[in-house]
Formats: C-alpha cells, sequence, structure tokens
C-alpha cells in the first residue's frame, strides 16, 4: 500500500505518467525538438532508456519498466559518477543526518505549495500538476542546484512554467546507492541554502526542504534490481 507522502508525489506525478500511457494522443512538448535544449541534457543524463535493449532493465515501484544502460551500471562506470556528484557538490558529500520521525507528506505538500507561483494561483489552490507539459527535457530545466544525480538515466519527466506555475517533476534511476542520492542531495541543498529534512516514508528515503520562494522534495527507493530509482521535485522561483 501506498503511504500518504508517496500519493502526494504521486498527484504531481499524475498528469506526466498518464501522458506516458496515452501516447497515442499525447501532444510532444515543442522542447523535445529544440536542439540547444537537448544538447544541454549532455552526456550527463541518458534520456533514451530504449538504447539499452532488455539489459539493465528493472521494474519500479510503480510496475513501469526501468532502463539504464548496461555501460553506465559498470563499477569504473558507478565510481566516475559518484566522484562527479562530490565535485559537483564542492569536493566532498556530507552524510546526511539520522531520518526525522514522522512521513514525507508535509515535504511534498510544500513543494505543491511552492509550484503555485501566481498570487491567483495560491488563491485559488491551483493544481499545477495537471498543467504540465511531458517531456524528458524537462530535466535540463531543474534548479542548477539541485540536478539530475551525474549519470542518472531519466525514465519521465515533466514540468511547466507559466499559468501561475513554476514545477518540475523527474524520474530517474542510477545504480549508485540510497546513501549516495541522499547525500547528494543533502549536501547541494544546504550549500544552495535550502533546507534539508530527511525521513523514511514506507520504502522511501525522503529528503526535502525550502528556499524562499522555492521548494524541492527528493524520493529514492532501492528496486529489486539493485538499481535506485528517484523522484524529484523542484518548484517555486
Amino acid at each position: 500500500m501506498k503511504t500518504l507522502a508517496r500519493m502526494t508525489v504521486l498527484s504531481l506525478m499524475g498528469t506526466m505518467m498518464l501522458a506516458g500511457c496515452g501516447s497515442g494522443d499525447k501532444q510532444p512538448d515543442p522542447a523535445d525538438t529544440d536542439p540547444a535544449l537537448n544538447g544541454a541534457l549532455g552526456d550527463q543524463i541518458m534520456v533514451d532508456p530504449e538504447m539499452a535493449g532488455d539489459q539493465g532493465a528493472a521494474v519500479s515501484a510503480e510496475g513501469r519498466r526501468i532502463t539504464v544502460p548496461a555501460q553506465d551500471r559498470t563499477p569504473e562506470a558507478i565510481a566516475a559518477a559518484k566522484k562527479q556528484a562530490a565535485q559537483l557538490a564542492g569536493g566532498a558529500l556530507k552524510p546526511a543526518p539520522s531520518p526525522a520521525q514522522g512521513g514525507g507528506a508535509a515535504l511534498a505538500a510544500g513543494a505543491a505549495t511552492a509550484a503555485q507561483v501566481a498570487a491567483e494561483a495560491k488563491v485559488a489552490k491551483a493544481d499545477c500538476s495537471a498543467k504540465v507539459q511531458y517531456s524528458n527535457t524537462w530535466a535540463a530545466k531543474l534548479p542548477a542546484e539541485l540536478p539530475v544525480y551525474p549519470r542518472g538515466a531519466v525514465q519521465e519527466a515533466a514540468g511547466i512554467d507559466g499559468q501561475g506555475c513554476a514545477l518540475r517533476v523527474v524520474n530517474f534511476a542510477t545504480p549508485v546507492s540510497v546513501s549516495d542520492v541522499v547525500s547528494f542531495y543533502y549536501t547541494k541543498a544546504l550549500g544552495a541554502g535550502y533546507g534539508a529534512e530527511y525521513k523514511i516514508d514506507g520504502g522511501d528515503s525522503v529528503l526535502g526542504g525550502s528556499k524562499g520562494g522555492k521548494a524541492y522534495v527528493v524520493y529514492a527507493r532501492k528496486l529489486d534490481s539493485g538499481l535506485t530509482e528517484v523522484d524529484l521535485v523542484t518548484s517555486g522561483k
């Protein structure tokens, strides 16, 4: 059974998941055809899971297919990803503190509220997740201080900048451990001036916080395949 906090994040991701299932009716985001944006993804983010074929495939917590290219699962590739993560965090990662009591629902709710950047959106309690565009290129539009973990394989992404909303939701997989992922975002968040609350919610490790009108929440879980699946939500301005 899904926890309340997990359900909150899934509500943010709901439109994204439906868009992925209804590919016959889905209209592509214009960003998908933007060479500059596609180039911005660079070699750090894998956005074409099919290139790996069946090798490296796993099943997500929601039953979706998760794929990480075999070459990114080697010991050498994992070591390189960890090294790059440390470099991006200023040279060394800080270990996350022991998780606090309680679930992560408040953290996810904070991210949802921060997404309502316009006053009228806050008054109307607008559901910004219902307005997102589905495109893996939203992974390239994450805040610079909270990127996809180095060499992470993006599975799905969505976002919006407009209609009173500012929201990004990215689902990705990585062969590094859950603790590696949490330490990376904990260090990056603190370094950028965000708060960083760490909690355990069901089978998920949850990290989240805010800075002014911006917020984030990270959900990380270990899959049976050994991969770590991550939901990264950033919102606000």
